[in-house]
């Protein structure tokens, strides 16, 4: 039986919907708005927590058989981590994770896990997909150095020949992220997990963080349908198919959202079936103001406001098959050439074109507003 790992937004309802309808959830992952480490999600847009709230809900994840796993999993510290102070926090924040009965870590600073593999003995670290785990070798390097689960690159989600390999050639557990809407390789999403690291780090610069990478592939996406299809997301039914290639654990990203929203997504994964708009249950797709930061939200609050909910849709019962293709099609340099994914956007994609370009003119001119520097309010007076 396949099994759920699934992002935490500290509402104990999500632990009772879970129990209670007996979803094949094994972990919930999620960290404070603040580490000393960082993780990938800056923490304006994720929920205030105490010490006391995080370890009373660890407890009764516990008390119903669920493990937790803490999310330190930014990609850079800018070098903190070797300086005595900072290397001191992280060290009795790491002390005070694991006294709280955290099963487990994610990371995915190489160093880290070395020193949490020797030190913290007793945490099962698993490796981010923010490490870019997409070979191999990269694989068994970081087996070596302590980790017993990793969740690979999300671009290689659909290099079925690839992800064998790597089942068999390590003792790690693959963990595969099936909600991840990001463009297939996108060329802003090294950039993005940066930015969040440092904005969700207890020394950063919170105010310095701009969803620039956010705004672009949004702009994208909804652009050329066809990036939509490339998106390396995992449909409900076509998780048999990575059972039969040995993997049989799952993420299920989202601890930024709404209660109702990951559940959403928990059930139709559970049960390997969904009959609705595949857009609401994989993140990248629609937006809230509050998730998106152009510095004061207005002018993104303004863009996001005009996007109607029913206007995008990926009608997930016109997918069946889909996944086929890529058990034989060598993407990585293929993709200049092929037109599967287009082919299958005019298939089971639809919008309102007069809304989604009312969307697309407001978010440009977000867009131009920070790449103009217009929207980062220079004092021009200053600039001479």
């Amino acid at each position: 039986m396949h099994k759920l790992s699934v992002a935490y937004n500290w509402d104990e309802r999500l632990i009772d919907e879970v129990v209670k309808n007996k979803y094949p959830v094994k972990d919930f992952y999620a960290s404070a708005q603040q580490t000393s480490i960082g993780g990938g999600r800056p923490s304006s847009i994720l929920p205030k927590t105490t010490k006391k709230l995080i370890q009373d809900h660890i407890i009764k994840m516990h008390e119903n058989g669920i493990e937790f796993t803490y999310t330190l999993n930014a990609p850079c510290m800018g070098g903190q981590e070797f300086l005595p102070k900072i290397h001191t926090n992280m060290i009795d924040e790491l002390k005070w994770i694991s006294e709280i009965g955290c099963d487990g870590v994610v990371v995915t600073i190489p160093y880290l896990i070395e020193l949490i593999k020797k030190q913290f003995p007793q945490l099962k670290i698993r490796v981010s997909t923010i490490a870019k785990v997409n070979a191999v070798n990269k694989a068994k390097y970081f087996e070596t150095l302590g980790a017993s689960a990793i969740t690979p690159d999300v671009m290689i989600n659909r290099n079925f020949k690839l992800l064998e390999k790597m089942v068999q050639a390590t003792s790690c557990e693959i963990n595969l992220l099936m909600t991840d809407g990001c463009l297939y390789e996108c060329p802003y999403r090294l950039y993005h997990y940066n930015l969040c690291g440092h904005a969700s780090q207890t020394y950063g610069i919170p105010d310095a963080y701009r969803d620039y990478p956010v705004i672009h592939c949004t702009i994208d996406k909804f652009t050329n349908p066809a990036e939509v299809m490339k998106c390396r997301w995992i449909r409900p039914e076509d998780i048999p198919h990575y059972e039969e290639i040995g993997i049989e654990t799952f993420k299920i990203g989202g601890r930024r959202l709404p209660t109702e929203k990951i559940l959403e997504s928990v059930k139709a994964y559970s049960e390997k079936k969904y009959d609705g708009n595949l857009a609401d249950i994989i993140e990248g797709f629609s937006f809230s103001p509050e998730y998106v930061n152009d510095g004061d939200n207005t002018a993104v609050g303004d863009a996001v406001n005009t996007e109607k909910k029913p206007m995008f849709k990926i009608d997930n019962t016109k997918l069946g098959g889909f996944i086929d293709f890529f058990k034989k099609q060598d993407c990585e340099s293929n993709c200049g050439d092929c037109t599967y994914c287009a082919e299958w956007a005019k298939k089971a994609i639809t919008m309102r074109k007069v809304d989604m370009e009312v969307f697309l003119i407001s978010m440009r001119s977000v867009l131009d507003g920070l790449i103009s520097s217009r929207g980062l309010k220079i004092d021009k007076k200053k600039r001479k």
